[in-house]
């Protein structure tokens, strides 16, 4: 067992660092990055509400849940590696289109953005989708734990940068084009310059070697019984669980801009602040995983994620809204760096690629009913019943998969953590 995280960095190679970098630049733009700041931003200074607001994001969650199926498929036609290049390209031209939909006449703008982050979305997807089964591939057993661990803390590191960049980036456009704050130009040009990122992150994985399936490989796949039960629980259980998250990462800024007055400096700092205390946690996903188990982890974090919300829900200041969405993201991270090992190593390689995206498609499923529901539930009981109702959900997720795998369950359930 290796005593440090450093040692194990020393020894991740050229294809995992790659993969990471591709990663990284996914975070500095779109998880937690410059476009998580900004877009619900620029929407509102195009005069859009937040429960349309919250139906764009539905769209195009609900295009990352659709597709997530069949980009699992595609994966295993094209191979993972292939299938995140045209991923990362369908996700610059979707993100790089959207910002331009001011120029949209009025009668069609609202149809043309929800198209083209559909499109970005699914990008992602395809991205996603094969990404944790690429990784898993490439990376060593004894090094996975760290592997992942890494790989959820460079999101939110990145994202760090991104979310100070998403926050001063408006105000020097701004400045440079002498225009108010109010006006959607200063936040369309750092949302075309992060879409351009990503064609970086498309080069990142197109370096690295393509990877062969063997034979042996597929004989096992045939004598693999579909994991069913695991698969299906495992969605439900994300689904559920993915609430509390979700209502922080779509509605944060809306609520903070909208609802509490905030400016996009503050945003963007609060969101960095969390981002970079998300990047460290995330490294305590392995020691604690060794210590208490997956299982706990996994539990614990998610319930702690729920409880985060009551404080945000009772108290209406950016002080209590920065320090719970911190938290929040906070453990997150943690629960994430743990659950990305957990649900690959509860099924056999052959059904990899399939966990991977069922589980995609259930985070899409959540994505979509928080954003339809929490701006429905903001234009007509305020932001504290989002808040509520998350946390409920999330709740009840964590009884879900307490209640399963209380008992171990699946191919590696027995297994002690590397």
């Amino acid at each position: 067992m290796l005593s440090t995280h450093r040692e194990a960095l020393s020894l991740f190679n050229r294809d995992v660092r790659l993969v990471l970098l591709s990663q990284a630049l996914i975070g500095f733009t779109i998880f937690g990055g410059v476009y998580t700041v900004l877009l619900n931003l620029y929407l509102l200074r195009l005069d859009y509400n937040p429960l349309l607001i919250g139906q764009i994001n539905a769209v195009g969650a609900l295009s990352f849940a659709l597709f997530s199926i069949p980009a699992g498929l595609l994966g295993d036609r094209w191979g993972s590696r292939l299938t995140m290049i045209v991923g990362m390209l369908l996700s610059a031209l979707g993100f790089g289109l959207l910002p331009l939909g001011e120029f949209v006449p009025p009668a069609s703008q609202t149809t043309y953005i929800m198209s083209t982050y559909a499109l970005g979305v699914l990008g992602n997807t395809l991205f996603l989708c094969n990404a944790i089964p690429f990784l898993t591939l490439i990376s060593p057993p004894q090094l996975r734990n760290h592997v992942f661990s890494t790989q959820v803390a460079l999101w939110p590191l990145a994202g760090f940068a991104g979310s100070l960049c998403g926050g001063l980036l408006p105000r020097l456009f701004s400045s440079l084009l002498d225009l108010p704050d109010s006006h959607p130009a200063p936040y369309r040009y750092p949302l075309l310059l992060s879409a351009a990122v990503l064609l970086v992150s498309a080069a990142a994985i197109a370096a690295t070697r393509p990877q062969k399936v063997k034979k042996a490989q597929r004989t096992h796949r045939q004598q693999s019984p579909f994991p069913f039960a695991v698969i299906l629980v495992l969605g439900i259980t994300t689904l559920l669980q993915m609430a509390a998250e979700n209502s922080i990462r779509i509605f944060f800024n809306v609520y903070m801009d909208d609802g509490l007055g905030a400016s996009t400096t503050m945003i963007g700092g609060l969101t960095a602040a969390g981002q970079l205390l998300a990047a460290f946690t995330a490294l305590a996903g392995p020691a604690l995983s060794q210590r208490f188990g997956r299982v706990p982890v996994i539990t614990f974090g998610a319930a702690a994620m729920a409880l985060c919300l009551i404080p945000l829900a009772m108290v209406g200041h950016w002080a209590m809204a920065g320090a719970t969405s911190m938290a929040l993201i906070a453990l997150s991270s943690i629960r994430r760096s743990v659950y990305i090992v957990f649900q690959q190593e509860m099924v056999a390689e052959r059904w990899r690629v399939t966990m991977s995206s069922a589980l995609t498609m259930a985070y899409g499923i959540s994505i979509a009913g928080i954003s339809l529901g929490g701006g429905w539930l903001i234009e007509t009981s305020g932001y504290p019943a989002l808040f509520g109702g998350s946390t409920l959900i999330t709740l009840l997720g964590v009884l879900c998969f307490h209640i399963y795998f209380r008992t171990p369950r699946g191919q590696y359930a027995n297994s002690p953590p590397e």
